[in-house]
């Protein structure tokens, strides 16, 4: 069998799966509609069926005591997943005109923001200004001019950071950075972190874009991570460190320091104790020829981290602070993969890490050493990757 049909015949068998957890996780209210959506999308439109695709309908069919007009009346539309599933929702959901940005809220499955995003998306199709909606932050009316033109790939999280950051004066660069840490996709604690936002606009020109990362990272443990330990007695929940930690007064110079000193508590750590169970995705094994003809062929591995002691291994490997994921991981929040390479004559070398989402089926991170962004070879694998296990990119 060709490669092209093993991967079509893996794509068929994945979005089986999909519709047969999306009917069982529906109401039996709720699962007409959505088998009514699933034929919609076949005969009218040239979107391929898949698990992203199978998960936005159910999410729809949630909602089809509220349409607005019968599927029987929408056209359908010859394109890609994304311009249907905003025609879909836009045709069923809206009164007015949304952004087609928006119509990611109905892509994912869980998440303590996904109904609440979805919410947003009915109120402001029905006419509902976004900055009066109940937001995690609080949007301005600049905000909410650039949060409304934020461009199609994306999402809500990731759209209300970038007019929050644009809104402050940021410059791209700076705006780059920081969606590309946990505040491109997580809204909590909004009020302390506008502060944050405001500290890295008023001395963008002092601190590299590598070192917002690590800044942020070091701030969510110390001021609002929870940590399970594990003690002879049991599993003790302890709260953060400083969870007043403030940046007022603080200079880059100081905070830098703070953050240099935490990674070196970090490295001198024992491993931990804490081992979660592997994911569904699949892990990656790709062989090329060397550019020398008489070395070995390069040989790269994407595996699964599932201990305390595997990311602090990569952390130590990578100069990064990857151990402080193992709660998320734990709790099923977050899953770590690690792309290594090896010539044959040495071991394997760790040359990036990624972070995925379950709940959204998204990859979110990846960082090389010391935060850096990883080679263009190694992105193009995590892109083979992504595409073969149906996760998007917000990259």
């Amino acid at each position: 069998m060709s490669a092209h049909a093993t991967f079509s015949r893996h794509a068929r068998q994945a979005a089986d799966r999909a519709v047969t957890r999306a009917y069982a996780d529906l109401r039996p209210d709720d699962r007409g509609a959505f088998a009514d959506l699933l034929l919609a999308v076949r005969i009218r439109s040239t979107a391929r069926i898949d698990p992203p695709v199978v998960a936005a309908l159910r999410n729809i069919a949630r909602h089809a005591a509220g349409y607005r007009r019968p599927l029987d009346e929408w056209t359908g539309l010859r394109s890609t997943m994304y311009p249907v599933i905003h025609a879909l929702a836009q045709h069923l959901l809206a009164r007015y005109a949304v952004p087609r940005f928006l119509a990611s809220v109905w892509y994912g499955d869980g998440g303590w923001l996904a109904d609440a995003k979805r919410r947003w998306f009915i109120a402001h199709a029905a006419g509902v200004p976004f900055r009066d909606l109940d937001l995690p932050i609080a949007m301005t009316r600049r905000m909410e001019s650039i949060f409304l033109g934020s461009p199609d790939h994306v999402g809500v999280e990731a759209a209300l950071r970038r007019a929050e950051l644009l809104s402050l004066g940021a410059k791209d660069e700076l705006v780059e950075a920081v969606l590309a840490t946990r505040l491109g996709r997580e809204l909590a604690n909004g009020e302390f972190w506008r502060t944050v936002m405001q500290f890295f606009v008023r001395f963008a020109d002092r601190i590299a874009p590598a070192a917002v990362a690590p800044i942020v990272d070091f701030i969510q443990f110390i001021r609002h991570e929870r940590v399970e330990v594990v003690t002879p007695d049991g599993v003790r929940v302890v709260d953060p460190p400083e969870p007043c930690f403030s940046v007022k007064g603080r200079s880059p110079a100081s905070l830098q320091r703070l953050v240099d000193e935490w990674h070196r508590r970090l490295g001198g750590q024992s491993a931990g104790a804490l081992v979660w169970s592997r994911s569904r995705f699949r892990p990656l094994a790709f062989e090329e020829r060397s550019p020398d003809p008489d070395r070995p062929p390069v040989r790269w591995e994407l595996v699964e981290l599932t201990s305390g002691a595997d990311l602090r291994a990569e952390g130590a490997a990578l100069h990064h602070c990857v151990a402080t994921y193992a709660q998320k991981c734990l709790w099923g929040l977050s899953r770590i993969w690690s792309l290594r390479v090896t010539s044959g004559w040495s071991g394997w070398r760790s040359v990036a890490t990624i972070e995925v989402d379950p709940g959204g089926r998204a990859v979110v991170q990846a960082r090389g050493m010391r935060n850096q962004a990883p080679s263009a070879r190694a992105r193009d694998l995590i892109f083979l990757w992504a595409r073969r296990e149906n996760l998007r990119l917000q990259l």
